[in-house]
């Protein structure tokens, strides 16, 4: 805050000499000392600052190393948590204890019958924690102000669909940390998410439904996570489900209802996978749109180019009439990018490599799904019957596939046969 107020000082300074028309030297060299000593003096408030801090920290660290040297009724082995908040975990009295620590004093809060997790399940990431008790299933999420630690426990278990569902898996819960403030709980064995952002859950759901959850057996995990730009992709490739959140929304998606990922560039295509396509009743998969999928221009970073972008979206088209798309925006700037500009062209290949990634992970479930859906063996073209009016469209249609070198003249005359026998 310090520096804030110094540097806008400083620009009123530049302002206020600006305003009155010309410099000459005498003027120029005092304006000049008054930048020098605007910068000294923020260089030594950076410094006191710190000293200041680190006294601040010795302090703490001397009062909760006072504290548990003078306290035996706790058990304090077993802790997470830094010299401003400590957590504490009694595994013999199945209580923890939440410490926050100021210069001036140490203020306690115990939570009764919660079971220790082990570090895995539980994260401090200053100021907020999330800590997960699998045995009783209860989340202890809260963060710390400048005095006070505000904390809530909440009930998984109430808030669970699938309560009444043979589990027939002993997966262990986990977390998932998406940006710094946002945590994403994880209980496959339930087929349930909890999020919680800035130590505060604001949703608990479950992706599976009942009659599906007793088919995961065993004990490893069929999840697998991935953080994206603005967004976190979550999978679990037994069920085939992506649960995709945007900040704290989410959205659940089976794998065969995405059917196209595209990405667009200011509303101009530049790359579509299908995960097939029908011409003229004939069934043509990833071959008509090229051996890996459509790459109708490509999806590559030419940045240098002197260009503009506005909107840079990957497009994911559903098998529903009810939602047809979802589109994720990946221009975060939320302007327009002018790639000569060296700081819009970096910003440019970053979002155009967050767009990339999505559309990999997209094109991973497209041709995940298809192998599940499709038979052992999928014929590129299937016979069909056709009415001598349409055996004129199939042959043309089988003539352009031919002219862009999608099939083989041996596999041209072969198709050319079948329509004409």
């Amino acid at each position: 805050m310090k520096t804030k107020c110094i540097l806008s000082s400083l620009a009123l300074i530049i302002f206020a000499f600006l305003g009155g028309g010309s410099i000459d030297g005498k003027e120029f060299g005092v304006f000049g000392v008054i930048i020098i000593a605007a910068v000294v003096l923020a260089v030594i408030i950076g410094i006191i600052s710190a000293i200041v801090e680190n006294k601040n920290k010795n302090k703490r660290l001397k009062m909760i190393k006072e504290d548990e040297d003078n306290s035996t009724d706790f058990d304090r082995s077993v802790f997470i948590g830094d010299d401003r908040c400590k957590i504490y975990f009694d595994s013999s009295k199945k209580q923890v204890m939440i410490m926050r620590v100021t210069t001036e004093e140490i203020k306690k809060e115990y939570v009764d019958d919660f079971e220790f997790p082990g570090k895995d399940l539980a994260i401090y990431i200053s100021p907020a924690f999330n800590i997960y008790d699998p045995v009783n299933r209860r989340l202890l999420s809260g963060s710390y102000n400048d005095f006070n630690v505000k904390y809530k426990i909440t009930s998984i278990s109430e808030k669970d669909k699938n309560t009444d569902v043979t589990i027939n898996n002993s997966i262990r819960p986990r977390f998932r940390l998406y940006m710094k403030n946002k945590a994403i709980l994880i209980e496959e064995s339930h087929g349930l998410m909890a999020f919680s952002e800035s130590g505060r859950v604001t949703d608990v759901f479950n992706y599976i439904n009942a009659n599906s959850l007793p088919e995961k057996k065993g004990d490893k995990s069929t999840i697998n996570t991935k953080f994206v730009g603005k967004y976190m992709f979550v999978m679990d490739d037994f069920f085939k489900v992506l649960v995709l959140f945007e900040n704290n929304i989410h959205e659940i998606f089976n794998y065969s209802d995405i059917i196209e990922v595209s990405y667009e560039e200011n509303g101009t295509q530049l790359f579509t996978k299908s995960a097939g396509r029908t011409v003229g009743g004939a069934i043509v998969g990833g071959v008509l749109m090229g051996g890996a999928g459509a790459v109708v221009g490509g999806l590559s970073g030419a940045s240098k180019q002197n260009k503009e972008v506005k909107s840079m979206d990957i497009k994911i088209l559903l098998r529903s009439t009810s939602r047809t798309s979802y589109v994720l925006h990946f221009n975060e700037a939320n302007r327009v990018l002018k790639t000569k500009e060296d700081s819009d062209r970096t910003l440019y290949e970053t979002y155009l490599k967050n767009a990339n990634q999505a559309k990999d992970i997209l094109s991973v479930i497209i041709d995940s799904a298809k192998q599940v859906s499709a038979p052992t063996v999928q014929p590129v073209i299937q016979n069909v019957s056709a009415s001598p009016s349409s055996v004129a469209d199939e042959l043309a249609k089988l003539a352009k596939l031919k002219a862009d070198g999608i099939l083989t003249e041996e596999e041209f005359q072969a198709q050319k046969a079948k329509l004409l026998s």
